[in-house]
């Protein structure tokens, strides 16, 4: 038998973790989702169809001090080292796990690493897509990411830790033995043909779809900031009077018309059409190369805020059939 929580007892689960710990959840605010700190006069919206902006600025938060300096005294490092706990849908939890990965290799970024070691994830399955989404189309594996995992069974979750900190949760005298979940066959089956899209993506950025792809494009960057992979920062020195300051990494974007410049005015990628083509590259081509899978989880958030109305996927498609 499985060990399940029922849905009627899904909030009374969440208001126990939060009685001892920070929990920080999906919750309907001002007409929208978002994920914020947990308290039980919140409206909590586990299975939720979007929110606005991806659970990835809890563990780069934005502006974020790396080091403080100020005088004669030696530069120090922030410590962060807040314990919380989180509940995001499973395709957020997939898109972890490929931060986990970009931030975990050769070069490994401790203030992310730090965050995620102080975090609890417990990824939540849903039936229906999110809205705009396209994740049913991709090959995602939804293995790690998270230390809990409910899989959503009709009126109940299927609770399976994955992790130490995962087991900890299953302690809850809400949970208890049930039947296991049907296995969802449509998590595994990828649609998306990653080598023919790539092998278009490689042709480089003169191909016709890029420079119509930049007539409609405002380059705003609005799409790599809503998106839960997305992860390009720049690092910035902000100081006042006395010498004192604060490094900062603050989000950026691939597609901001200074992102690829250098010193002297160069930039590598000066036009549009450039950056829009190294954007769908670096996602459905290099990442592919380098980590085996795309840096996307078909979440729909870059098509559903889009002030130019362009259809992300649509366009994937297109490369698919070019390549």
């Amino acid at each position: 038998m499985a060990s399940v929580l029922a849905k009627a007892d899904a909030e009374s689960f969440v208001r126990e973790l939060a009685s001892s710990s920070t929990v920080i959840a999906p919750l309907m605010k001002g007409g929208q989702v978002r994920f914020d700190a947990y308290s039980p006069a919140d409206e909590l919206v586990l299975d939720y169809e979007t929110t606005t902006m991806p659970p990835k600025g809890l563990f780069l938060p934005h502006g974020a001090c790396l080091m403080e300096y100020g005088g004669r005294k030696k530069p120090t490092v922030p410590v962060e080292a807040d314990k919380f706990t989180v509940f995001m849908n499973h395709v957020d939890a997939e898109a972890l796990s490929i931060l986990d990965e970009a931030y975990s290799g050769r070069f490994k970024d401790n203030p992310y690493l730090g965050r995620r070691a102080s975090s609890t994830v417990v990824a939540v399955s849903s039936a229906r897509e999110m809205l705009n989404g396209f994740s049913h189309v991709l090959d995602l594996r939804y293995k790690r990411g998270f230390d809990l995992m409910m899989l959503d069974g009709g009126d109940y979750y299927e609770l399976k830790p994955a992790t130490v900190k995962g087991r900890r949760l299953m302690k809850s005298r809400l949970i208890g033995k049930g039947k296991a979940v049907k296995p969802e066959t449509e998590w595994t089956a990828g649609k998306l043909d990653l080598k023919r899209i790539g092998a278009f993506l490689d042709l480089g950025p003169e191909q016709g779809l890029w420079k119509e792809i930049a007539k409609e494009c405002f380059a705003c960057g609005v799409c790599a900031y809503v998106c839960p992979v997305c992860h390009c920062f720049d690092v910035e020195d902000r100081s006042v009077l006395g010498g004192r300051g604060c490094r900062q990494r603050c989000w950026d974007s691939c597609m901001l018309a200074d992102f690829a410049q250098v010193a002297g005015g160069v930039n590598f990628r000066g036009k549009r059409h450039e950056r829009i083509h190294n954007w769908y590259h670096h996602k459905f081509a290099r990442a592919v190369t380098e980590r085996s899978r795309p840096d996307c989880v078909g979440c729909g958030r870059c098509i559903t805020y889009c002030p130019a109305k362009i259809r992300i996927y649509d366009r994937i498609k297109e490369c698919e059939m070019q390549g």
